[in-house]
């Protein structure tokens, strides 16, 4: 079955009609063919045409020997005996000969037109209807092909009548048909060949081209630095592609270095100043009791979204350092329950929303405390607000073959089919209005799949629209100390 596959697979590769390899294939082949059908025609009509002269080239020269031997032995005996003796001579095997008067009667005859196999065929009976004209060519007469030639008998300067010889050549058209059919199914088979040979040899050559393909189809973000195409081999083209691609890969991976760079160098700079405006409001809102309401509630505006814009930063900084692998993550072994517990105690202090099934206990780990519980944390703290305040978030907790599974439902809106693939992208939001009016930056799923990622695990989502959505994390078990 898989081989039958792998066949199928390369057939609909061959026939994708967009290919380079479809398009010289068909190209050369259709060539080919014009070539090879154009010969075949060429060497059938040749062959018709000296079949057709040789034919008429032997009954007219019958006809001319005839009259000199008719001329030969009319010296000896009275004409009409002569020209039978002649008859005589000359009708052997296939070929008729007879001669009739001006009257139209009867002046001489070989045998053949008696023979039992024209008599049965009709011949004698339609070539005695043969008018006297002239003529020289080629006639039908049911299945057989007869050559035929018609001209005045005249001896000694007197037309004795019109003498007629017609020579069966079915067998030599049957063969000519014959050898017609096997240069037909020679051209055929030659062409089949030819496109086969071609679209092996096309494919060959295109291997470079795929393994150019595959080669830049590996090449990721982190991977930018260190990749270059290596092709030996190869023709000139291909490696003045891959040369180029080369240097765009290089251009990619200087513009990516220096957009990390940028990330992480903007987010370290300003989180200090802003660390020290933060501390500086929260101390002027404890301290200062003058202030009138419009003024604190000012001052309090100003604390939130430079909170905000400080977790941002953090968050960016997370991700420069992830993708530049300096993000430095703990793999100490830990028991998944209490890092569980003390998240949905972080999550919701009042614990009036959360409800925690652990299945098994304990489930050890080796992960990063901090940065799971923060995964965690940001996952609930999503199924809170984006759920109704009289709902219940589910964390559950339970084994899987070797992995540790976390689950985090809720009943919220849910999110759409089409936006699933892309929630886990940095500053990606399915609703931006009510995002921002939740509190959301748009890389909280992004710090929780690069921190997962770095801890060897994985995050998933299912969710349907006006049901809600389940979150699973899933993290390999360890064993031993």
């Amino acid at each position: 079955m898989s081989w039958f596959r792998r066949q199928s697979s390369k057939v609909w590769q061959l026939l994708d009609v967009n290919s380079i390899r479809f398009r010289l294939t068909a190209g050369v082949v259709l060539a080919s063919a014009l070539t090879i059908g154009g010969v075949a025609i060429w060497l059938n009509w040749q062959l018709q045409q000296t079949l057709l002269a040789s034919q008429q080239a032997a009954v007219a020269e019958l006809s001319q020997r005839f009259k000199e031997d008719v001329g030969l032995y009319e010296d000896m005996m009275p004409t009409q005996a002569a020209v039978q003796k002649v008859i005589d001579h000359r009708a052997i095997g296939d070929t008729a000969i007879w001669v009739r008067t001006p009257d139209d009667t009867a002046f001489a005859q070989s045998e053949t037109l008696s023979m039992g196999s024209w008599q049965t065929a009709g011949l004698t009976d339609v070539l005695r209807t043969l008018s006297p004209d002239p003529r020289l060519g080629l006639m039908t007469v049911g299945d057989r092909s007869l050559a035929l030639c018609v001209s005045p008998l005249t001896i000694a300067g007197e037309t004795l009548g019109t003498l007629y010889i017609v020579t069966d050549v079915t067998q030599e058209r049957r063969t000519y048909l014959t050898m017609t059919r096997s240069l037909m199914m020679i051209s055929g088979s030659a062409i089949v060949l030819l496109a086969s040979l071609i679209a092996v040899y096309v494919g060959r050559s295109l291997q470079p081209v795929k393994g150019l393909s595959q080669q830049v189809m590996g090449v990721t973000a982190e991977s930018l630095n260190a990749t270059r195409l290596e092709l030996d081999k190869t023709p000139t083209e291909v490696k003045e592609l891959a040369h180029a691609l080369d240097h765009t890969l290089e251009r990619l991976a200087q513009s990516w270095e220096q957009q990390r760079r940028l990330v992480g160098d903007v987010s370290h700079e300003l989180r200090t100043p802003l660390t020290l405006v933060q501390g500086y409001l929260q101390s002027t809102l404890r301290r200062c009791q003058t202030l009138t309401t419009v003024q604190r509630d000012g001052l309090e505006t100003a604390a939130s979204e430079t909170d905000r814009t400080i977790q941002i930063l953090n968050d960016l900084l997370v991700l420069a350092r992830a993708r530049m692998g300096h993000l430095q993550i703990c793999a100490e072994r830990l028991d998944l329950k209490q890092v569980v517990l003390d998240a949905v105690m972080t999550a919701d202090p009042a614990g009036d929303r959360i409800e925690v099934d652990i299945k098994v206990a304990p489930l050890w780990i080796r992960g990063d405390t901090n940065a799971l519980r923060q995964v965690l944390v940001n996952l609930i703290e999503n199924a809170l607000n984006y759920s109704p305040a009289d709902t219940t978030v589910m964390v559950n907790v339970f084994q899987r073959a070797n992995q540790a599974v976390i689950q985090i439902c809720d009943h919220g809106r849910g999110i759409p089919l089409a936006d699933q693939a892309e929630i886990f992208q940095p500053f990606y939001r399915v609703e931006v209005d009510r995002s921002r009016a939740t509190g959301g930056t748009g890389l909280g799923l992004a710090i929780v799949k690069t921190l997962l990622t770095q801890m060897r695990g994985s995050v998933n989502v299912q969710s349907s629209p006006g049901v809600g959505s389940t979150f699973t994390i899933q993290l390999p078990l360890t064993q031993g100390e």
